[in-house]
């Protein structure tokens, strides 16, 4: 009994010694504890599949091109990708920025002309020159024409005004000229086909 009377002794002149030191660090923990349950829960988030670095269009999609990042639900655009499963081996159709959310107009495939009246069709051209390809964006709106190379006919103007809808830059060796992607009618993409197939296609940008 001697014993753990000294033993309580020592542990309360230890306690009155630092008593201050204690309340203290109980006021702090009783603080934060009611910091903590007094603070709003985290707001909600949504995944969206973004751009990992800058892109080039005619990009084939890998795991090293992509990345989730979390945006308010509020932020996520519409066709937005989800999941990074889902966009593996698809092609841009434009440019991307890093940290750009990528939609299903972003990438080669039907959505290119959602959003256009009627029954439009996404027509892949090639035009001959390819330094004029370079100067054009997605949004722009051409007139095609077609040549034969003689230079005593005239240029024939095949489609007028139609969108570009995308510029994909991807490499095809021994070919001349570049591809340009318009949403046109289903009868002037029959036109462009057959031009494209007989004759040099050239365009002129609209103001």
């Amino acid at each position: 009994m001697v014993r753990l009377r000294d033993v309580t002794a020592v542990v309360r002149r230890r306690f009155l010694r630092h008593r201050r030191l204690v309340v203290a660090a109980l006021a702090a923990l009783t603080a934060y504890s009611s910091v903590q349950a007094l603070a709003p829960p985290p707001p909600p988030t949504a995944s969206v599949v973004v751009a990992a670095r800058d892109l080039g269009s005619g990009t084939r999609l890998a795991t090293s091109d992509v990345r989730l990042s979390a945006v308010a639900p509020d932020d996520v655009p519409d066709g937005a990708a989800t999941q990074i499963s889902s966009v593996l081996g698809k092609v841009l159709a434009a440019p991307m920025r890093s940290g750009e959310s990528l939609t299903d107009r972003r990438v080669m495939g039907p959505a290119l002309v959602a959003g256009y009246p009627g029954d439009m069709v996404a027509a892949p051209v090639r035009i001959q020159d390819a330094d004029v390809v370079g100067l054009l964006h997605v949004g722009d709106r051409v007139d095609v024409y077609s040549s034969n190379g003689d230079q005593s006919v005239a240029a024939r103007r095949v489609v007028a005004a139609v969108p570009v809808v995308a510029l994909p830059s991807m490499p095809e060796t021994g070919r001349e000229g570049a591809l340009v992607v318009l949403a046109v009618s289903e009868d002037a993409a029959a036109l462009l086909a057959q031009a494209s197939a007989t004759t040099y296609l050239s365009v002129s940008l609209r103001p």
